[in-house]
């Protein structure tokens, strides 16, 4: 009885899982308009296999999608997304070209998808080096109060010369370290100006908005 319960729940999950991976339900199989709907993809930028997963959603319903309408649609639709602004917004969100737009204006689309790219990576530089900078701010604010820690208890005159001389070394290799640390702060800090602008100044060549 467990096990059949058990199978049964697999197959429910199955089925969700299938569901929510197809791209149509019945109603849309059914009531299709084929050039719509491959216009509505060319203008996302599906590719080509996109046509086998809508044959697969509607095959079980016995619907068989009209090739001729959807590739005409998608064609439409491409020209729409393969628009150097497009191409700019999809490199600078960092997603891979999937080769759509050959024959739609590819070139154009390309120049402009490099260049949001290359600014994509910058942004990645930038954004390491802000990590970099918080790091070493937690790393100095836990330096400083440990620091201030070995100091109040070298002063509290309640520890032995000896404890209190070991305290004392450390706090002098702790003050390094802190200073240091700060100094490679404020590197990074520079850094950062730096980077900023440089992506503004990239960014400054061209207007795709």
């Amino acid at each position: 009885m467990h096990a059949l319960i058990k199978n049964i729940l697999i197959l429910g999950i199955i089925s969700l899982f299938i569901t929510s991976c197809s791209t149509m339900n019945k109603s849309e199989c059914l009531t299709a308009d084929w050039r719509t709907i491959g216009f509505g993809d060319g203008a996302n930028g599906h590719t080509a296999s996109r046509i086998s997963q809508h044959r697969s959603a509607c095959a079980e319903h016995g619907i068989t999608p009209d090739l001729n309408a959807y590739n005409a649609g998608r064609s439409q639709g491409l020209s729409q997304y393969c628009i150097p602004s497009k191409g700019y917004h999809k490199g600078m969100s960092g997603v891979s070209y999937n080769g759509v737009c050959s024959g739609h204006n590819e070139k154009d689309f390309l120049d402009a998808y490099n260049f949001g790219y290359a600014i994509y990576k910058e942004e990645k530089i930038l954004s390491n080096m802000k990590s970099d900078y918080s790091r070493e701010q937690h790393r100095i604010s836990s330096l400083e109060r440990s620091l201030q820690y070995k100091e109040q208890q070298i002063i509290s005159g309640k520890l032995s010369k000896v404890k209190a001389l070991m305290l004392l070394n450390e706090t002098k290799q702790m003050a390094e370290e802190l200073g240091k640390a700060k100094s490679n702060l404020n590197n990074i800090a520079a850094s950062i100006q730096d980077q900023e602008g440089r992506i503004a100044s990239i960014r400054s060549e061209r207007n795709y908005n």
